[in-house]
């Protein structure tokens, strides 16, 4: 995930189920959440567009369940929506993390 740091403006680690594993205020800002919490949100709450959630689902599955792509990341061009209701244009870079507990995403968000 360093390296996303390099090339992303925010890197979000994300559960199985696509909840945000922690407070992310990098993220909170972009969506400019004005002191909600974004933990334990899904990633598709802030994605007003029905094909960009399945999008994630799908690439979040994909990623999970092919073990020759390694930790590759892919790539999604997707619209995030800020609490204002503005749309935002992001690249989503999708990597897989496997830990002790289970598997999981880190998510870089680029505008």
């Amino acid at each position: 995930w360093n390296l996303l740091d390099l090339v992303c403006d925010v890197v979000v680690p994300l559960d199985e189920q696509l909840r945000i594993m922690d407070e992310a205020p990098r993220f909170a800002a972009m969506v400019m959440s004005q002191g909600k919490k974004v933990k334990g949100m899904r990633l598709q709450e802030f994605m007003p567009r029905e094909e960009d959630q399945e999008s994630l689902a799908r690439c979040a599955r994909a990623i999970t369940s092919d073990s020759t792509q390694g930790t590759a990341p892919r790539v999604l061009h997707v619209r995030l929506r800020d609490s204002l209701g503005s749309m935002i244009r992001v690249e989503l870079f999708c990597v897989p993390v496997s830990t002790i507990v289970g598997r999981s995403h880190y998510v870089g968000i680029r505008e």
